[in-house]
């Protein structure tokens, strides 16, 4: 069934309701798209080679050698790698989507990839601007709870240092939700990476609580599918026969794992894509129902 996007604002469940039409609309020029993003992820997963703990060791040192061995520089060479193809990736979606949305037809697989990756820049530039917006806001609140418990060591200074990251938290999370819609708005507007957060935060203006609702929902959906494809995984590994607990292989499972399961990528990114626009359209048509209702009103009053 060809998908039809709504032409007036819905609810809550209506959103939802759009979001898994236009997943389930798209999909079939998506998978392909998302598969790159799966290959590389599982490329990555199937070349990092996870240290064990040694008998004795404590919790603390192991974790903090294995982010050490995280941050190598070809580690760190091939997940800067993942992430920027997962941008390409995720711009190709969106360019299928927002196709779809528009009431246009999807484009031929190269034409929708050479779409995410001349915005590649856009998104790059997106992404350093919201860590630095966040950073702006968020650090000197975390700055301030750290000092109020240099300055009382005591119940009252823990007490204040929790509020302080309590506030951090809550400031993060409201920003975050207020530019949640910038890369919909890049493919959706053809706008660069500045006007998409400028126009994100117009749009949930007055719904913040709305877009948490969706998504929370989403989210939700979103992590009990990845949690599903990771427990059959692990079946399937088992099955496989790679069972014992020798060193070597505890560290090839938890390679084969983490590589079979990036296939979830196959479903959640088109999933995470289609709710960006889901939500960016509804508030579009709210946004612009709340204008021509203020200049009908300008009009009749003069």
């Amino acid at each position: 069934m060809k998908y039809v996007a709504p032409s007036a604002p819905l609810t809550i469940g209506g959103v939802l309701d759009n979001w898994l039409r236009l997943f389930r609309s798209s999909f079939a020029t998506c998978w392909a798209i998302a598969l790159i993003a799966a290959i590389v992820a599982a490329a990555v997963q199937l070349s990092a080679t996870p240290r064990l703990p040694t008998p004795g060791e404590p919790t603390i040192q192991y974790y903090m050698q294995y982010w050490s061995a995280l941050s190598a520089p070809a580690a760190f060479l091939s997940n800067i790698a993942l992430w920027v193809i997962t941008l390409v990736v995720y711009g190709a979606l969106l360019s299928q989507q927002a196709a779809l949305v528009r009431g246009e037809g999807t484009f031929p697989f190269a034409d929708a990839v050479g779409k995410g990756l001349r915005r590649l820049p856009q998104m790059v530039l997106g992404f350093v601007l919201i860590v630095l917006i966040i950073m702006a806001v968020c650090v000197p609140a975390a700055i301030g709870g750290i000092m109020m418990f240099a300055l009382h060591r005591s119940p009252l200074g823990m007490l204040l240092l929790s509020v302080g990251i309590t506030i951090t938290a809550l400031l993060a999370i409201y920003l975050s939700l207020r530019l949640h819609l910038w890369m919909a708005v890049i493919f959706s507007e053809n706008r660069g990476a500045a006007a998409a957060l400028k126009r994100s935060w117009q749009l949930v203006k007055s719904h913040w609580w709305r877009v948490t609702g969706i998504a929370f929902v989403s989210g939700i959906v979103i992590w009990i599918l990845s949690v599903a494809v990771g427990g059959i995984v692990g079946v399937v590994v088992g099955f496989m026969g790679v069972r014992g607990t020798t060193p070597e292989l505890l560290i090839h499972r938890i390679q084969l794992i983490g590589a079979v399961g990036a296939c979830a990528r196959l479903l959640t990114m088109p999933l995470l894509t289609a709710v960006w626009l889901a939500i960016y359209h509804d508030l579009k048509l709210r946004r612009e129902g709340s204008d021509l209702a203020e200049r009908t009103e300008a009009l009749s009053g003069n």
